[in-house]
Formats: C-alpha cells, structure tokens, sequence
C-alpha cells in the first residue's frame, strides 16, 4: 500500500503508527504495579528451609509474585473501555451479581451465635469437611457471599489449589445474605468481635488447618484491624486486603461527595441493603440506653445519617469523628506480625490513596503495599471480555506463603 502513496504520505503513514506505538507504550509504562516492601535487611522471615535458607516477604514478592514484581508482568492494563477508576467501579458495581463460568460455585451454608445472641452465616466451598488450608472471605458493607468478586474468588483458589484440599468459607456479616437478625446491633465499619469469633471457631474444627484472611473494602478494613489487635497472638498464616480504607474518615469523606458515582451508584446500592437489614430487625427491641432515633434512621439517605444516628450510638463513642477515629484500621497497621499483602488503586473514589499510610509499609517488616494506578474500587479489570486482575496476585502470594 505505502507503494501508491507520495513519499510524504508514507512518511506520514509511518510517523502515526510509530506515534501510536509509543503512545501505547506509555500507556502500558502508566500501568505498572508498584510494591511498597521493606527492605531486605529488615523484612520478616516466612519460611526457612535446608535449600532455600532464609526467604522473607520480600524474597516472595520478587521471586514468586511475578503479577506485582516481574518487570514484564507486572501491568494491570484496563480493558479498553473500563479506561477510569470511575469507569471500573460503575461497572464492577453493575455486575455483582453476575455469574459466570468463573464464578459459579455453590456453598455449604452453617450458623453461628455470637455471644450477643446475634447469628453470623459461613458459606463454605465446596464443603465445611476438609483438612487442606482455608481462606476466610470478608466482603465489603452490604455485600455477601453472592457478589461476583467474592465467587470468583472463591472458585479460582478452590481449583488452583484443588490437589491440597483448599477451601473457602465466606463471613456473611450480621444481616447480610439472607442470615437471620437475632439481634438488634449491627456490624459496623470496626466492629472486630464477629470476626474473632469466627476464626476461633474455624480454627478449633480445624487444628491442623492453616487459615488465610482475605478481606474487601470494609471487610478488609475489619481484617486489618484485627489482625493489629491480635499482634503477635494472631492465628493466620497470612492475609491479603484489597481496597482496603485504613482512615475511615477519609473514605467517608469520599463516599459522602455529590458526584455521579456516590448519588447513583454506590450510596444507593449500600442503602438500599442496609435498610432492608433494619426493616427486618424491626421485631427486636433495642437497648434503650443507645437512644436511637428512629425516625432519623428510617429517613436516612447517607450513610453517614445512619452511621451518626446508629453507630456512633450503639458503640458509645461521642460523635461521628471518634466513631471513624476508632473505626479504621490506620493505628493498627504498626502491630500487623504475619505476612499481609495490600492491593489499592490510585483512582479508587471509594477507599481514596490519600488514606493509606504508605510511609508504615516501609516501616512494618511484616507489610507490603501493592499500588495500582488504574483499578476503581473493586475493580481492577482487564482484557477482553473483562476479568479481574487482582485474583492472580493473590493466589501467588497465598501459594508463596502457604507451601
């Protein structure tokens, strides 16, 4: 063709697809993950063995989580028309509950009270009997054991690690998922006894079992901060947060702007869930010393209306501004002892980078810090047709950890 075109049109010809090419290319330089570790004089020891001698967290990252550290690998590329995290967080907000050949599975559903009297559900796959490791799954507010992100997790670790006997049981917090309401106090952004409660539950069935946290948006909040509470005495071998918050207030911040994403998208969806909860907590009496108002909480529209009206008073703080002080998980990072791995996007609008305290993960020996620039909140999508990038990362670092 460049034979029937004048010189200068072939030279032309030949300058847009070079100029495309480097565009692309910087697009994809654009793309790349980076990983905030310690260094390796002071990064924490996970395994010691006669071959391999002393292999820290960072010796994981860099040898056997090629998705976040491979200078060839480590991209999370968008799918083309997912380009924003605003983009990503609409359309993974759209589909959960989408199922598909990724992730249709099925689970084993067993009841747990909390000593409150509350009940909490586990979804187990594929089933509660085993003796391989076992991956606890927290998903963000209102979300459940069906939304996609969470299924196709569930299945992906299942398969891959299918030969161990790997399981997943999914925490469906007080109220979601069609658990039955038992009690008149709801899960909150940093309430942490539920979760303790079921890891002492699951680890008591299962003594020989190593147990993996992996927790989303407030689910990752609610793991981080229990995993610092528990210090040193924790009892999981690792634990994985995606969109995790850490400064609730600056998420909350977030979340309460007048935007497109926030009137249309997120607040209604988390709303809408959360007053189905309260309409069928309606048969339980509530602690007459919280004082609730309940004509406030009834006409709520924010969530931060529900949160100050409900909160900050079943949990007895003063107002809204301890209530996020207490909440997020941001002072209990220093205290985290097992290998965590954090995975954020840049352009997340829900769980903004100005919250996380980047300057800890070069601290906490025990720490990493995976940044993505193009992910939205619980997004993180990519190829053709879409499929989320951040399941890979996260069965290689469990595999690393966990063999």
């Amino acid at each position: 063709m460049l034979e029937l075109l004048s010189p200068t049109g072939a030279l032309g010809l030949v300058a847009l697809g070079m100029g495309g090419y480097y565009s692309c290319r910087r697009y994809i330089d654009g793309c790349r993950v980076k990983v905030i570790v310690a260094d390796a004089k002071t990064s924490v020891v996970v395994r010691q063995t006669t071959d391999e001698g002393m292999v820290t967290l960072r010796d994981v990252l860099y040898a056997e989580c090629p998705s976040l550290t491979d200078p060839r690998r480590a991209f999370m590329v968008p799918t083309p028309y997912l380009a924003t995290g605003l983009l990503q967080t609409i359309y993974a907000t759209m589909r959960i509950r989408l199922c598909d050949r990724n992730s249709d599975v099925s689970y084993e559903r067993n009841m747990l009270i909390m000593k409150d009297g509350a009940t909490v559900s586990l979804d187990w796959c594929p089933s509660v009997e085993g003796k391989g490791p076992i991956a606890l799954l927290l998903s963000g507010v209102g979300g459940s054991s069906q939304e996609h992100h969470i299924r196709a997790m569930a299945k992906s670790l299942v398969t891959k690690f299918k030969d161990s006997g790997f399981r997943v049981v999914v925490v469906n917090h007080r109220g979601t998922a069609r658990t039955p309401i038992t009690s008149p106090r709801p899960y909150d952004s940093g309430f942490t006894d539920d979760l303790r409660a079921i890891v002492h539950h699951v680890r008591t069935a299962n003594p020989d079992s190593k147990l993996i946290g992996i927790g989303f948006s407030m689910g990752a909040n609610v793991l981080t901060k229990y995993i610092g509470e528990e210090a040193a005495s924790c009892t999981l071998s690792c634990a994985v947060a995606v969109c995790c918050p850490f400064d609730i207030k600056v998420s909350s911040d977030a979340i309460n702007q007048s935007n497109l994403l926030n009137n249309y998208v997120f607040q209604p969806a988390v709303m809408r869930t959360l007053m189905r909860a309260i309409k069928r907590a309606e048969h339980l009496t509530a602690d007459p010393t919280w004082a609730l108002d309940m004509t406030r909480i009834n006409g709520a529209k924010r969530l931060w209306e529900l949160e100050e009206e409900l909160m900050v008073k079943i949990s007895g703080y003063k107002n809204l501004a301890e209530y996020y002080e207490r909440s997020g998980c941001v002072a209990y990072v220093d205290d985290i002892s097992i290998p965590f791995l954090a995975i954020n996007s840049l352009d997340d609008r829900i769980t903004p980078p100005q919250g996380i305290p980047i300057a800890k993960f070069t601290v906490n020996p025990s720490i990493a810090l995976a940044l993505v620039p193009h992910g939205g909140h619980l997004g993180f999508l990519t190829g053709l047709p879409p499929r989320i990038w951040f399941i890979k990362p996260i069965e290689q670092f469990v595999q690393a950890i966990i063999r």
